[in-house]
């Protein structure tokens, strides 16, 4: 093992110094002359070069998922919004609020769904519910979601 491979590997990369006439390479980045035992240094620069990366293509054929982007309460009139982006449509769907024992104690719609690029908003008045943590249940004939609600007036 050569002494010199650290030390000139720190030299070679702090000052930039450079021997082309090395004939070989003792480790990643440091060349050492053997036949004369001194420590001549070069940088490999094929290992440093920059990493050239293939452009990633755009691809518009990604596939869309549904997924709830938000729920809101409006405080003042009781009405519950669940804003909805749907990925397909749905031949029946399902939007129903649960308390947190699994009881069903809101239907908020029933029926089909369209899907289009905008997203869509369910919405319920829940004046007869008390405040608390709810869960909204989303099920259709190809989606199955589910979001936390917090009611507190």
């Amino acid at each position: 093992m050569n002494r010199f491979a650290p030390w000139s590997f720190v030299l070679a990369v702090v000052i930039g110094i450079s021997a082309p006439n090395a004939e070989c390479t003792c480790c990643a980045a440091v060349a050492i002359d053997h036949v004369q035992r001194s420590p001549k240094i070069a940088l490999a620069t094929p290992l440093l070069q920059t990493a050239k990366l293939p452009k990633q293509q755009l691809n518009d054929t990604t596939r869309r998922t549904s997924r709830i982007v938000g729920t809101s309460l409006d405080a003042s009139s009781d009405v519950l919004t669940i804003r909805m982006e749907l990925a397909e449509s749905q031949s029946w769907m399902e939007v129903a609020l649960f308390n947190m024992l699994g009881k069903r104690v809101k239907d908020i719609y029933r029926g089909p769904a369209q899907a289009d690029d905008s997203v869509r908003d369910f919405s319920a008045t829940v004046s007869d519910l008390p405040n608390g943590l709810y869960i909204v249940s989303v099920q259709g004939s190809t989606v199955r979601l589910a979001d936390k609600v917090f009611i507190s007036r």
